[in-house]
């Protein structure tokens, strides 16, 4: 069984103040974490609101494996956790796993080594194997060329994924990437370059879709 990281999102309801231990949505997050973090598989937990759009927060946990976190969900007590954390949570969340190479993902997605992180998700109508190789190709041309990069991980989703751009009542694959940097503004002083310019066709030619944001993590 291969590690794998649960990627969640979650969209709170305003004024869900999280980072406050002593709010109420910042005893039920703390909560969250703990009961998420005394299961079988766990290996840590990684989380922080979205730069672009702050009322959704992204969850990351890396465990031992997918079937970890699947009889996590299947025990009594996952119910009541559920029902608990989505007192805070407005409208419906996504989940999904991901093996990321490398695993752990630490680098690139803890606070005390990125600042902040270019999250980028990648729709595809079915699995290109190509298309890790070309992610790798573009992180070695930012770690030479990109002042302010810090570290990366990539790779597919484990789950078949939803996208209007897949087709209506259709399922495809996804590639998500993290990218750490020192800013945001490293990240878009990188994007005016001749070396950002040559090489993201690496990414960009193949998915049907491709969609970007950055998020502060913290990690617990």
């Amino acid at each position: 069984m291969a590690p794998a990281t649960e990627i969640a999102t979650l969209p709170l309801f305003a004024g869900a103040t999280i980072e406050d231990p002593d709010s109420p949505a910042g005893k039920i997050w703390q909560s969250t974490l703990d009961t998420v973090s005394a299961q079988d598989g766990f290996q840590r937990a990684y989380y922080g609101r979205e730069v672009e759009n702050p009322s959704v927060v992204q969850l990351l946990v890396d465990w031992d494996s997918v079937e970890h976190h699947k009889k996590f969900i299947a025990d009594p007590v996952y119910g009541p956790f559920s029902k608990h954390l989505m007192s805070i949570v407005e409208g419906p969340l996504t989940m999904f796993h991901a093996n990321l190479n490398p695993h752990p993902p630490s680098a690139a997605v803890s606070g005390t080594s990125s600042p902040v992180t270019e999250c980028l998700t990648c729709y595809f109508s079915e699995l290109d194997p190509a298309y890790e190789e070309n992610f790798n190709k573009l992180i070695a041309a930012v770690k030479e060329n990109a002042e302010g990069a810090k570290a990366a991980a990539g790779g597919w989703l484990v789950e078949d994924i939803e996208h209007e751009k897949i087709g209506s009542g259709k399922k495809g694959k996804a590639f998500v990437g993290f990218l750490g940097w020192e800013s945001v503004e490293a990240h878009q002083k990188f994007r005016e370059t001749k070396a950002f310019n040559d090489n993201i066709h690496l990414i960009r030619e193949g998915p049907v879709a491709l969609e970007v944001h950055h998020t502060v993590f913290v990690e617990k």
